[in-house]
């Protein structure tokens, strides 16, 4: 199996893509931890594609909170011994409010989750990445294909 004694942690366990990716970690013998805001859906989720719940672990985290990251990232070291690979799914792709009548303040929010959050827990991840030479994954949003047309 391509994943087996592999930890990768997962951002925006969403009912989606993250959903997909964690279960796919798992099937392939690594195993997941579960990052997103939801205490009640990660819980759900790790039950569900790890019963036994030896190959995941999980903790609410708002990647717009550095120490809520950090807390992930320690999570993983802690109850698996390290991180080999960090998968960003998390990310707000709801807003498109064209650049004329733009809100700043909610396109700065985006950002905050989109891109600074990407950083904000690659960086927590960074020490334990480096011990084993893992891997960074950043998804795009399916919004950037299929985005409203307004300019």
């Amino acid at each position: 199996m391509l994943l087996t004694g592999k930890t990768v942690i997962v951002s925006g366990v969403g009912a989606g893509l993250g959903h997909r990716v964690a279960e796919t970690v798992v099937r392939d013998g690594g195993r997941a931890v579960l990052g997103a805001r939801t205490a009640a859906h990660l819980a759900k989720v790790a039950a569900e594609i790890d019963p036994d719940g030896r190959h995941t672990a999980h903790l609410p985290t708002d990647i717009t909170d550095e120490a809520q990251c950090e807390a992930l990232a320690a999570l993983a070291v802690e109850r698996f011994g390290g991180i080999d690979a960090v998968v960003h799914v998390a990310a707000w792709d709801s807003y498109f409010g064209g650049l004329q009548d733009a809100d700043f303040a909610t396109w700065q929010s985006v950002l905050d989750v989109n891109l600074l959050g990407t950083l904000r827990m690659t960086r927590a991840c960074l020490p334990a990445l480096k011990e084993r030479g893992g891997s960074v994954v950043v998804i795009g949003t399916q919004s950037a294909v299929a985005a409203p047309s307004q300019v």
